[in-house]
């Protein structure tokens, strides 16, 4: 038997943690788009060819059609809460007496995982029921039910469960009456009662075992090993009634028979799927009315259920969503339905990578209301001739591989999805088929409504093989390192030995009941030879290097760079094992100022053809360390803080303020650090940056599980983004001991409760859904919305309360004492992906400093804040925008000094308030250049000249939205080396004309965006 660290992984990985010690399994976290890392080869590709495509749209010429716009096409749905094979058996298998035989529940197909595992066990996403049912002889009396007999169990503690169940009246599903876990011998002894009315069927006595098991760590992954599930002998009922004789069973299965018990299979969810047409959405820019699969439950696809009706997202077909409340199975289960790919033959040997890109439509609020209804993927794949050396597979045999993630929905909105499964597959794979599927999972955070959504629908599957060089290298941003403070989380000047950061992954592994925080000690990285017949070439290996802060060189015991090998995280032999741990000492190698930069590299060998990848698969910038602190991915760099320095007679110095990316590399902080840079504020020396990996994740590693206070009390102000995240805002310490909300509130008590306070303190924090995600949190994330920021959320969509603009302008509010330096700026919320703003109010003791304009610019129109500010003690203050600093851009009127844009300026007036501005350098370039464009004439008919100038050659992209933020017209993607023009000639993507009006041009270079107005009259 093995331990288990994390159900973060729901089927494929473990955890590796210091000394091997093991921790219990937490709930499921959420996925962002950007949150799985994969590698690429080190060298170009040799003669790799073109990628084939395996499944494609009508006229594709692919072999496997992706739409369902003339049939399924040779898909199939299946409903997965309903399994149709049966593990139950009578055997002797694992008995000591030959002979001995019981019910046992598990399978013998299962080989041997390791020395220590016997053969056979249980697979994952079990549901096995052995019944045993008899009538009563007189329904209107009262039936006492005595059942005697032996369970031996072994199953993964706490997930895996045995269960002694009923069934009563007309119900569809047992209840459970007792069950067991992890691994024991016991004796049942129970008794159950039937009142009148409660016989199943209106007549019967229906007992049964129920073995249930998750989607991971079971015998079919290796990751827990047993000889089966459980077994059962000797069992033995009594049906007692008054005025009736005893009905007596007592089976012990000695004649290989299952006597009065027999398996059954379960009753499932329902199997909703449907080619729908014409699918209503609230996508602001996308639509797509051709047709699409989707799980609508309308009462007819699967009858007997009475159709799900919506509550508040009625767009659904006449007002129907996805059901939440566990279709013909009852309350107690949960959707999990997919649809099923035709199996497909891997066109090429020679080509061993493939990917698999959808479009999705997703809506989910990630809110205590909801269903939480996520979409999921699956692949499964076989070697049907055995070719690479592990016997000969059948693919309806092969377990589906998932993500191990939910995939966390990017508000309700179309999206185009494209992963890399290469490591999900076996090697020497002949067949492949894929899952596309929607699964309820509220429950698993304490959701507990039914306010559901149509969503989600699936549509266009592209699927493609391409040749894979080198292996796989693939890991989860949570499985990455994070960046830490002290181990001892203080700053201490006379023990500078004793103040190492530990060298830790992103995740917090302790289970909740722990009460503690404990980040991996290891870093996990999925390495997989994907060429058929390959075997790695030795173990993979962790490359770093550090910028090593001097101060601390005396008790550095590490080198500042080098490699280490990787060991293998899940005991399987090390030419094969998919999951490798790496790891540094926690001692001796980082201390606050230091900056470490990472990657991993593999390489596997086919018969003496050895080639590598590695991890990013972009190695620019590696160790480059100079005034930009995103050269290289910030995903895999480490920053040991506070960036400590010696000033005076030994005294320590460090910057005063500290950045908190905490939206990871979901948007990225690249807006925040040119603009930081613009004011002459260098990273390290004038503001220190602590990026929180897999942001969207929760999985414990904000501030506030990584310090108490101690270690961020040098900071005067902290600057925090969230950026268009939702939901996953700021951790309570429900989940993961370690409050951020907590820690921000005891940093500014710090100041707020001091004798002799300092010029100015504070925190200016920005996000699209900050406020609504934090109030929604919980009690205390709506006491920090209310006390700290000082608002009140309305809605967490401001749009339809202004006009439905989603590039509205914002003017500061008359006497408002922070924004001063600026008119107004464009809050751009626009297409592709309409962001979805707060709508706060300023509370009473707060001070609004900014409004939404209405559509013609003007003030007054609406009581939103679009800035506030709470003061929160003696030049202490707190500002907040309901928007991330990103999403401020410059309007198009506006002429700020020096070419500054709009959120420069904003920037410097928030930092004049919190006392960390410094006067911007020069905005132009060394030549007087900059990066402008002009529309002549303005106002057009029937043309408009774009003429631009740029800084330095590069990438110009320049487009026309209309009024509300959807894309017109692309006018020029494309590297451009000098200054030029661009005509629009007022005509759409397809070439028609569009209406008279007011257009924006927006038009991007790097990380420099302009927005024109312009108006087209006739």
């Amino acid at each position: 038997m093995s331990g288990r660290h994390s159900i973060a992984f729901l089927s494929l990985s473990c955890l590796l943690v210091a000394a091997g010690a093991l921790a219990a399994p937490v709930t499921p976290r959420f996925l962002g788009g950007a949150e799985i890392v994969v590698g690429g080869p080190v060298t170009p590709e040799k003669a790799a060819g073109d990628t084939v495509l395996v499944m494609g749209p009508t006229g594709s010429g692919a072999p496997y059609l992706g739409d369902f716009e003339s049939g399924w096409n040779g898909w199939t749905s299946v409903d997965n809460t309903a399994p149709t094979e049966n593990h139950w058996y009578v055997s002797d298998h694992g008995q000591a007496v030959p002979g001995e035989l019981g019910a046992w529940c598990g399978e013998l197909s299962f080989a041997s995982c390791t020395g220590l595992d016997p053969v056979g066990g249980y697979g994952n996403n079990w549901h096995q029921i052995l019944a045993y049912r008899v009538s009563v002889a007189n329904p209107a009396v009262a039936a006492t039910v005595r059942l005697e007999g032996y369970l031996d169990h072994d199953v993964e503690p706490g997930y895996d469960l045995i269960k002694l169940q009923m069934l009563g009246g007309n119900d569809a599903v047992y209840t459970t009456v007792r069950q067991w876990t992890g691994t024991a011998k016991v004796v049942v002894s129970d008794t159950l009662t039937y009142l009148p009315g409660e016989f199943a069927g209106g007549t019967d006595v229906a007992i049964a075992f129920t073995m249930t098991s998750d989607g991971g760590w079971s015998d079919e992954d290796c990751q827990w090993n047993s000889a089966a599930a459980c077994r059962l002998d000797d069992l033995s009922v009594v049906v007692e009634q008054a005025g009736q004789p005893d009905l007596n069973s007592f089976t012990d299965f000695q004649d290989g028979t299952f006597g009065d018990w027999a398996p059954e299979f379960p009753v499932g969810v329902g199997d909703f799927a449907k080619r729908w047409f014409f699918l209503e959405d609230l996508d602001y820019c996308r639509s797509n009315y051709s047709v699409q699969v989707a799980f609508i439950d309308d009462g007819l696809v699967v009858p007997g259920t009475g159709g799900s009706f919506c509550i508040n997202w009625c767009y659904g077909p006449a007002g129907y969503i996805v059901n939440t409340t566990g279709g013909l199975a009852g309350p107690a289960a949960h959707l999990d339905n997919a649809v099923v790919s035709p199996v497909m033959a891997w066109p090429d040997d020679a080509k061993s990578g493939f990917t698999l890109a959808y479009d999705a439509y997703e809506h989910e609020d990630l809110s205590f209301d909801s269903p939480g209804i996520f979409h999921v993927w699956r692949v499964r794949s076989a070697d049907t001739d055995g070719s690479a050396g592990h016997g000969v597979q059948v693919l309806a045999d092969q377990p589906w591989v998932d993500l191990n993630f939910l995939i966390m929905p990017d508000g309700a909105r179309y999206q185009r999805y494209t992963w890399d499964l290469t490591y999900a597959l076996v090697p020497g794979r002949d067949e492949v088929q894929v899952q596309l599927g929607a699964i309820e999972y509220g429950w698993a955070f304490g959701w507990v409504g039914d306010d559901g959504y149509p969503a989600p629908y699936f549509d266009n599957v592209r699927i493609g093989v391409y040749a894979q060089q080198g292996p796989v290298l693939q890991a989860s941003e949570q499985d990455l390192a994070q960046d830490g403070f002290p181990e001892a989380d203080l700053i201490d000047a006379g023990n500078l030995a004793g103040m190492h950061v530990r060298f830790d992954m992103a995740r917090n592994i302790s289970p909740q009941a722990h009460l503690r925080n404990d980040p991996g000690d290891s870093l996990l990285v999925t390495v997989a030879p994907a060429r058929s017949g390959a075997v790695l070439a030795g173990a993979p290996t962790l490359h770093y290097v550090i910028a090593a802060n001097p101060l601390f060189d005396p008790y550095r015991t590490t080198a500042t760079s080098g490699a280490v090998a990787g060991v293998p995280a899940d005991g399987l032999p090390p030419t094969s094992a998919q999951l490798w741990a790496f790891d540094l000492p926690d001692t001796g190698t980082l201390f606050p100022g230091d900056v470490m930069h990472y990657y991993f590299r593999a390489a596997d060998d086919v018969g003496g053809d050895v080639q590598a990848a590695t991890l990013p698969a972009d190695l620019a910038g590696f160790g480059v360390f100079g005034d930009d602190p995103l050269a290289w991915d910030t995903r895999f760099v480490v920053r040991a803080l506070p960036s400590l320095r010696v000033v005076g007679a030994g005294a320590l110095d460090q910057p005063g303020v500290l950045f908190w990316n905490d939206v990871g590399a979901r948007t990225g902080p690249e807006a925040w650090v040119e603009t930081l840079a613009q004011m002459n504020l260098d990273c390290g020396v004038h503001y220190d940056l602590y990026h929180t990996n897999a942001a969207s994740s929760n999985v414990g590693n904000g501030l506030g599980g990584r310090t108490a206070g101690p270690s961020i009390a040098g900071y005067d102000v902290i600057l925090y983004t969230c950026g268009d995240l939702f939901g996953e805002v700021l951790e309570t310490g429900e989940r993961n001991p370690g409050s951020d909300i907590q820690l921000l509130r005891t940093w500014l008590d710090g100041f707020t409760k001091t004798v002799l306070p300092p010029p100015a303190w504070g925190l200016f924090m920005a996000g699209d859904n900050l406020a609504s995600s934090v109030a929604a949190s919980g009690p205390d994330g709506a006491a920090f919305v209310s006390d700290i920021l000082g608002v009140s959320v309305a809605t967490s969509e401001v749009r339809p309360f202004i006009n439905n603009q989603v590039v509205p302008e914002v003017v500061p509010t008359i006497g408002n004492p922070v924004i001063q330096g600026l008119d107004r700026w464009v809050a751009y919320g626009g297409c592709l992906n309409v962001n979805t703003f707060d709508a706060v109010v300023a509370d009473a003791g707060a001070a609004r400093l900014a409004e939404f304009t209405d559509p013609a610019g003007q003030p007054g129109a609406y009581g939103f804040a679009a800035a506030s500010e709470k003061i929160l003690g003696s030049q202490v203050f707190a500002i907040s925008l309901p928007y991330d600093l990103s999403f401020v851009y410059t309007d198009p009127n506006t002429v700020n000094p020096n070419g500054a844009t709009d959120r420069l300026m904003l920037m410097r007036d928030i930092g004049w308030r919190l006392n960390f501005y410094f006067e911007p350098g020069d905005i132009p370039d060394a030549a007087g250049r900059v990066f402008a464009v002009a529309p002549s004439p303005n106002p057009f008919n029937p043309a408009t000249k774009l003429s631009y100038t740029v800084r330095h050659p590069g990438r110009l992209v320049m487009k026309v939205y209309d009024i509300r933020g959807r894309l017109v017209r692309t006018l020029i993607d494309r590297q451009v080396a000098e200054d030029g023009f661009v005509m629009w000639d007022g005509t759409d993507g397809a070439g028609g004309q569009v209406a008279s009006g007011v257009y924006f041009v927006e038009a991007r270079m790097g990380t420099e965006v302009k927005i024109n107005k312009v108006a087209l009259v006739k």
